[in-house]
């Protein structure tokens, strides 16, 4: 059940990507504008590339990102190819705490967190730790046909325990 409902936030959160703004990449510069803020200089070198990468057609990275979480939101909800779907949204949620969020850099006084993909990771991985995708997913019917890429689908209930 966490599991799904972590999929339904992934999809909120897909559908803001999917609004005009966004996906049209008017929104990129403001989003991917932190790197003058940074001073650390290998901070500010991922921002800067960061900043290029997204800046490069901001409506093609748009519209790229957008189907990422949009995928991510599917995965997770329908428990498809779990194991590969936890990690993918942490590592999604890494680049985004890094890159857009800037690590939330600079820190000043008066800061009450990290920013909400730190959260993302951790839950991310602690589903994935769980092996949250093993029941109410389509892994359970998937996994027998993966052969050798069984290990991108959450392990059987049974096998848990072993």
């Amino acid at each position: 059940m966490v599991r799904i409902l972590f999929g339904v936030l992934w999809a909120c959160d897909a559908s803001f990507k999917w609004q005009p703004g966004f996906i049209h990449g008017q929104t990129l510069h403001d989003e991917l504008g932190k790197v003058s803020q940074v001073n650390t200089p290998v901070i500010h070198q991922w921002l800067a590339l960061m900043n290029v990468v997204g800046m490069a057609n901001p409506p093609v990275f748009a519209v790229v990102i957008a189907v990422i979480e949009t995928l991510a939101a599917l995965a997770i909800i329908f428990g498809v190819l779990s194991n590969a779907a936890f990690v993918g949204s942490a590592i999604l949620s890494f680049s985004i705490w890094s890159g857009v969020e800037a690590f939330h850099l600079p820190f000043h006084s008066g800061m009450t967190d990290l920013g909400p993909s730190v959260g993302y990771i951790f839950a991310s991985l602690a589903l994935f730790f769980a092996a949250a995708g093993s029941t109410w997913s389509v892994d359970s019917w998937l996994r027998p046909h993966l052969g050798a890429f069984v290990w991108l689908a959450a392990p059987a209930v049974e096998a848990r325990g072993a």
